[in-house]
């Protein structure tokens, strides 16, 4: 009886340790593996095939497969970047054909279709980005150096704002917009300083604030806002400034410290969700510079293992929302880089994904 009794002991553990009861280890029903990522899909704009490339994205590994192709044609040429609203309508910026194109997103194939004609804009349109109520859509021209203000209909559609386009520094390269809505801010690379103004929320309009344009270092060519602060990245002087931001009146106040050391030619700077890290793109020496953002006085401190290898000439910078992947789109290397996120900021390259010629942005959904 006793050793009966034993067996059927053995059997039962052996059963609930294969079915991961009791803490065995392995997956369940119970336990499944972790998400790491909310996005399902992203869009890599190829600027040098007139194409989007349309990724899937696994939630639990981060990691992208299934690339489809749509070509934006003759009337959007050079897709250089890429926005998406919460209505599931992107808006690419078309460098080399001077527009803005409009597509609807089908959420569960990810595939694209263009909404109606693109619509003009100033010569060399780059960075393009929604104002936080979607109403508006700013877009940096930079061989016009002006801002271009459109209003975004219901199904995507957009119109150019009266008083538009509106004057900037030299070559204007990355618009951000405050969390309030209340000011907008775009870095002039050629003019080495960054133009802010207040923007009207019922009818778009810009007008400069007081003691803008706000010198920053050589080459300013990339701008994230995060918290109290503003990060420029300096593309010539490789280095980022760093302004303690007026939440008033929308003025910059560089901090003690500032500017910080990068590495070779940053062109691409973006802050993570909890506002504790700073990453940024250096497109000469191929790497990632990350920092530990000092959320009290701004300043920066590299992380340990930084910089990060990636493909060549990561132009972008694009992290999840659960702020555990990011993608960087390498230009030269026609690739897309994708990277884990630790608990404490670093990265860990856990693909790299090919895409046509000249990656130059992703978007995720």
């Amino acid at each position: 009886m006793r050793k009966h009794f034993a067996l059927c002991v053995s059997l039962v553990l052996m059963a609930a340790a294969l079915l991961g009861c009791g803490g065995g280890g392995g997956s369940s029903a119970s336990n499944p593996p972790a998400q790491i990522a909310s996005a399902r899909f992203a869009f890599v704009a190829n600027r040098d095939t007139n194409t989007i490339s349309v990724f899937n994205v696994n939630q639990t590994t981060g990691l992208l497969s299934g690339s489809a192709t749509v070509a934006t044609g003759g009337a959007c040429v050079g897709p250089a970047y890429v926005e998406l609203s919460a209505q599931h309508t992107m808006f690419v910026s078309c460098e080399f054909s001077n527009n803005i194109a409009s597509f609807a997103v089908d959420t569960l194939t990810g595939n694209l279709t263009m909404i109606g004609s693109p619509v003009p804009s100033g010569v060399n349109p780059f960075i393009l980005t929604l104002d936080p109520t979607e109403k508006f859509l700013i877009v940096a021209n930079i061989s016009s150096n002006t801002l271009g203000v459109y209003s975004v209909s219901a199904n995507g559609a957009l119109t150019e704002v009266a008083g538009s386009p509106f004057a900037t520094g030299a070559a204007p390269y990355v618009v951000k917009i405050s969390a309030s809505g209340n000011f907008v801010y775009v870095t002039n690379r050629d003019s080495n300083n960054v133009s802010v103004f207040s923007m009207n929320q019922t009818t778009g309009a810009l007008t400069e604030i007081a003691g803008s344009p706000f010198a920053s270092g050589l080459g300013a060519r990339a701008i994230e806002l995060s918290g109290d602060f503003a990060f420029v990245a300096n593309r010539f002087a490789n280095n980022v400034s760093v302004f303690g931001v007026n939440a008033t009146s929308g003025a910059l106040t560089p901090i003690a410290g500032s500017p910080f050391a990068a590495g070779m030619d940053p062109r691409s700077v973006a802050a993570d969700s909890t506002g504790k890290h700073l990453y940024v793109g250096n497109t000469v020496s191929n790497d990632i510079s990350a920092f530990v953002i000092d959320t009290t006085t701004g300043s920066l401190t590299p992380m340990s293992g930084s910089p990060f290898p990636a493909g060549q000439v990561p132009l972008g910078i694009e992290i999840d929302e659960m702020g555990k992947v990011m993608f960087v789109p390498n230009s030269r290397s026609n690739s897309v880089s994708v990277f884990f996120i630790d608990s404490s900021g670093g990265l860990r390259t856990i693909q790299t994904m090919s895409t046509p010629g000249n990656p130059f942005s992703v978007a995720l959904l």
